[in-house]
């Protein structure tokens, strides 16, 4: 019994360790889409709506991978996927930089989101899995490793950018998600890490699930919060470089924006996970409030240097919104997380689309600050949505998994 116990921990330990890896580097993936903004636009002459193009195809082809996910759950290991898609990320990213034309690198973009929809989804999913109750805490931690990287990886392109072109840095990515998809075989190989989540301990997906899944009030205000968090936080880290450069001529401020957003939010997931915990949601809507007065006042005051401190703000107050959203959608769902997961990715997924894409167009055409408020708008919104979460929440008798259920 106790040798199981000790397989059992390792494997938890191995897949933890294969988790946080692969999340560190996918942060750096998902960097170029709002940090080389205005080198993708220069290269190819792009305007108006189509500015927000990049982030909005990513967000196409992580779409398209959540249709795939559900037909996969119970049928395949979590680490092969996981090892599968950084590969594939490897290889789209390549042909990202050299793409000769935007269609080209459009394409790429769309299968290098269909790659990431699989990493974000079975990594969180794995970590759901071999923790349980603790989910929260080492999803918080786990995040906080992508905050770290999203942190640097504006700092490491900046960097090539004063020495190479910006191709390079598509690369150097690549480069660095063919080594993680190696670290992660190798690490299942030699630790076992895939025992630790067998196909057997997930539940066939059945069209039925997603019916009764979303019957639930709570189930549906908690789809609405995940939408509209993602659109308030969306809209600020695919916009902000872009603004600062448009409004104020200040794009190497405009990353250091990005940056204080990503620090602030690490700050958030490694220090106060044990204090969310307690009442997820609650934190979660007052998050949400203060995400919208700090973006709010940061674009009111019309000051770059207030907008940047704001902004990092913005992150200390809203870094805990994903972690929490993935432990909530899974409360009561055990044995069925691949689905859970990848129905809330699907949800931040739509918002992900249309978000980039809104703000470019409404900025460009309409005026700038109406473009960047709309982030704002969505915070306020997202907030009254985890009221309703919090409500059906008691009225259902439902006991958040971040509680320890």
């Amino acid at each position: 019994m106790g040798g199981k116990i000790q397989d059992s921990r390792r494997a938890a330990r191995a897949v933890t360790i294969a988790a946080s890896v692969t999340i560190f580097t996918y942060s750096f993936v998902l960097a170029p889409a709002n940090t080389l903004i205005n080198e993708v636009v220069t290269e190819f002459s792009l305007t108006g709506a189509s500015e927000g193009l990049k982030s909005s195809l990513l967000s196409v082809g992580f779409m398209l991978s959540l249709f795939t996910i559900p037909l996969i759950q119970g049928r395949a290991q979590k680490l092969t996927m996981i090892v599968a898609a950084c590969a594939l990320q490897a290889v789209m990213l390549l042909a990202s930089g050299a793409a000769p034309t935007f269609l080209l690198f459009g394409i790429s973009c769309v299968i290098l989101g269909f790659s990431g929809g699989f990493v974000d989804t079975f990594t969180n999913s794995a970590v759901v899995d071999v923790h349980k109750a603790e989910s929260a805490r080492y999803l918080g931690y786990i995040h906080g490793l992508f905050g770290i990287g999203s942190l640097l990886a504006p700092l490491l392109f900046f960097w090539l950018l004063r020495h190479t072109d910006w191709r390079v840095v598509f690369y150097t990515i690549s480069g660095a998600s063919a080594v993680t998809a190696l670290f992660v075989y190798l690490l299942t190989i030699r630790r076992g890490g895939e025992r630790a989540m067998p196909a057997s301990r997930e539940q066939l997906f059945k069209m039925s699930d997603l019916l009764d899944y979303m019957r639930r009030k709570r189930n549906i205000a908690l789809a609405l919060a995940c939408f509209f968090s993602t659109v308030a936080q969306g809209g600020v880290l695919a916009w902000i470089v872009r603004y600062m450069t448009l409004r104020f001529d200040a794009a190497e401020l405009g990353a250091m924006a990005f940056s204080a957003f990503w620090v602030c939010a690490t700050i958030n997931r490694f220090c106060f996970s044990q204090t969310i915990k307690k009442a997820p949601m609650k934190y979660f809507t007052v998050g949400a409030i203060l995400h919208g007065v700090f973006l709010t006042a940061g674009v009111v005051s019309a000051s770059p240097i207030v907008l940047c401190v704001m902004v990092g703000a913005v992150g200390l107050s809203g870094g805990h919104f994903f972690p929490v959203l993935i432990s909530e959608f899974a409360t009561g769902y055990e044995g069925k997380t691949s689905f859970t997961t990848s129905l809330m990715m699907f949800i931040a997924g739509l918002s992900r689309i249309v978000t980039p894409v809104l703000v470019a167009y409404t900025s460009t055409q309409v005026s700038l600050f109406i473009g960047i408020m709309i982030p704002a708008a969505a915070a306020f919104v997202a907030a009254v949505c985890g009221w309703l979460v919090v409500r059906a929440s008691a009225s259902e008798g439902v006991e958040t998994r971040l509680g320890g259920s």
